[in-house]
């Protein structure tokens, strides 16, 4: 039986389904909202706390129901907006940049009353400051993995023209072949792939 002949989109699909299966991706996710939580608490500290950033809170609904009351009224009313979905951080004489809030339950930007930026300057030992670097330290340590992950899987891909020359090299990408591939083939031994199929987390335990 003829096997069929491995794609660019194929190829594609078991190189991301690779990375999907090696939990990379959710690892990702995980830094993205220690960074939103992190833009959250920076957001507190730099209004003085918890209650003081509750009464900015209050304020700014008020001005936002009034500008729109006003609004229906007929009333032609501008109030600067203080609202932003990100905080401007600078730590350690670093300016790390506009940092998201991250989104709501309904997947809309949180939108939120935002200190100025000079107030958002944290020192070398703030515990923002390390929570930073510990943050983005994961990040690089991720990203690097990630593409580790897809060096190796386009090696492996770019050294075979069909799915069954693949799954003969390497019996465990079966479970990252998408729906439309033959999966008739007989897989023969592998050669050394364990470090790959390691890295990526195949084959998966039997349930």
């Amino acid at each position: 039986m003829s096997s069929i002949r491995l794609t660019t989109r194929m190829k594609e699909e078991i190189a991301r389904n690779a990375l999907i299966k090696s939990g990379v991706f959710t690892e990702l996710e995980e830094v993205t909202k220690s960074k939103n939580q992190l833009a959250l608490d920076a957001r507190v500290i730099a209004f003085g706390g918890k209650k003081k950033t509750e009464e900015v809170d209050q304020l700014s609904s008020k001005l936002v129901a009034i500008s729109e009351e006003l609004g229906k009224m007929g009333c032609s009313f501008y109030s600067y907006d203080v609202r932003s979905t990100s905080i401007y951080l600078t730590v350690s004489g670093r300016r790390v940049g506009w940092l998201s809030y991250g989104k709501d339950g309904n997947g809309e930007d949180i939108l939120l009353p935002t200190p100025d930026k000079d107030k958002c300057m944290f020192d070398a030992e703030h515990k923002i400051t390390k929570r930073f670097d510990e943050i983005c330290a994961l990040q690089q340590k991720l990203e690097a993995k990630k593409k580790d992950i897809e060096s190796n899987v386009w090696a492996a891909l770019n050294s075979v023209t069909t799915v069954k020359r693949l799954i003969e090299v390497w019996p465990e990408s079966k479970e990252l072949l998408p729906k439309e591939a033959d999966k008739a083939s007989t897989a023969l031994p592998a050669l050394r792939v364990e470090d790959l199929n390691k890295m990526i987390g195949l084959p998966s335990e039997a349930a």
